[in-house]
This record gives structure tokens, sequence and C-alpha cells, in this order.
């Protein structure tokens, strides 16, 4: 199996007589070539499974009973390679159970106003302040992303999603794409990484400081597995004419 198993916590027997549950903290993302990525929403972790350890999961998944799942899984196989199928099984669910990503335990039911005619120089001055107060907004949404960053995954997605939930109306792919562009000037003179998940976030919090909400996005493509964050506009992703393709990448959560 793909994830590497601790020492085993909850034995076969265990998982056998309680059902298995996937929490909704766990988002997933199946690609072509038969593997699956995991994606803890409490920590912000990746996990890849092979085709073996998806097609278990997504037994689990369906009817949330262990041993149907290894039965119709080992079925698979030939019959020499049964117990061996068991046995993963076995280690591939402690180990999900240990890493929270299965539970045994079924959960409760869980626009700017007209401005007047201005001269050359007021305009030229508007423009200037105008500029410093961009820059120093998307300092400041780089420097909140920075903190947020720092604390655990689950605290920094209830943050954005207090942050998003004061914004009035979606902001345009202009106006992302512009904000977008400010972070990443702001940040060449931050001596540390600023990455791919860093301007993500603090483009998104930027925008959010005016009232102008975007989808903060994380995502995974395969071959290798590769990870990335980025922000979408009315349900199109932000890029500028420096950044990669995203056609390989699926999203795997949302903020």
């Amino acid at each position: 199996m793909a994830l590497t198993p601790p020492t085993p916590s909850t034995s076969r027997r265990e998982l056998t007589m309680a059902g298995l549950h996937i929490p909704e903290h766990v988002h997933e993302s199946s690609a072509p070539h038969g593997g699956t990525v995991l994606l803890d929403a409490r920590n912000g972790q990746w996990y890849a499974m092979n085709g073996t350890a998806r097609a278990l999961w997504s037994e689990w998944r369906l009817n949330g009973d262990f041993e149907a799942g290894v039965r119709t899984v080992a079925a698979r196989f030939p019959p020499a390679l049964g117990e061996r199928v068991r046995a993963d099984a076995g280690q591939l669910a402690d180990v999900l159970v240990r890493r929270g990503l299965v539970t045994t335990a079924t959960p409760h039911s869980e626009r700017r106003p007209t401005e007047a005619p201005r001269t050359a120089r007021a305009d030229r001055r508007a423009s200037s302040v105008t500029a410093r107060h961009d820059r120093a907004a998307a300092a400041v949404g780089l420097l909140v992303a920075l903190c947020l960053l720092r604390l655990p995954f689950g605290v920094t997605v209830r943050a954005v999603r207090a942050f998003k939930s004061r914004c009035p109306r979606p902001a345009t792919a202009v106006e992302a794409a512009q904000a977008l562009a400010l972070v990443r000037r702001v940040a060449r003179l931050h001596p540390g990484r600023v990455a791919c998940l860093e301007l993500s976030l603090a483009a998104t919090v930027r925008l959010a400081l005016a009232g102008l909400d975007v989808e903060w996005c994380l995502g995974s493509a395969d071959d290798p597995y590769r990870f990335h964050a980025w922000i979408e506009a009315s349900g199109h992703p932000v890029v500028l004419p420096s950044d990669g393709d995203l056609t390989d990448f699926r999203k795997v959560f949302t903020v």
C-alpha cells in the first residue's frame, strides 16, 4: 500500500466489528492511472494511494464494511494472493484510522462611484496614492497569509472562511489578477519562502479585505504527483502570464 503503516493501534477484528466512515475533513481526487490522493483539511497533509489501496478505499466509502470491501477487492486477484490482500487491507485500515482519515464510529448528522472630473495633476496624485494603498493592502494580505499558515490548517481554513463571509460581492477576473500580481510583487521583498500556497492565500486575504470574494483552491496532478494552490474568480482559475498551465491539476479542496 502507498501509505506506510505505523504500529497498528486497531486490530482487524475491531475494524470488522465497527463500520468504517470517511470524515468530512477528508477530500479525495482520483488519477487516470488508478491512484488516489487524499487531503486532510484539518492540517493540509496530502496522502497518495496506489491502485489496490484506492480499490479498498472505494469499497469502504461505498458500504462502510471492512470485511465486505476486502472480499470484493480480493476477488479481483488470484486466490493465492487473497491473504496478501487481506493483510495489506488490515495495515491500510490501521494507518487510515491512526491518521484520522477513517473513523470506526458513525458520526452525528453532521461597481465604483462616479467621480467628478479632476485636473491632470490631481489625477496623478490620486493615482499615486491609490498605488501606495494597493501595495500596502497587498503587503497586509501577505503578512496575514504567512501568519495563518503557521497555524494548524483547520484554523487557517476557518479564518479564511470568516474573511470571505464579509465579502458583499465576488471579485472579477481582472480584480483578482491585479491583486495576485501585487502580492507577487510585494513577496519579492520577503526573505523567506513564498510559493503558490502563500501567494494564493495572500491574494485571497487581500481581496477579502476589500470586500471581494474569490475561491482559494488546492489541487493535485499526476505522474509524478504534484500539489498546487491557486485562486479562482467566477469559477475560472486566475493565472498570470508567468504562471504555468493548470490543466493537469484537479481541484481537491476549495475555500
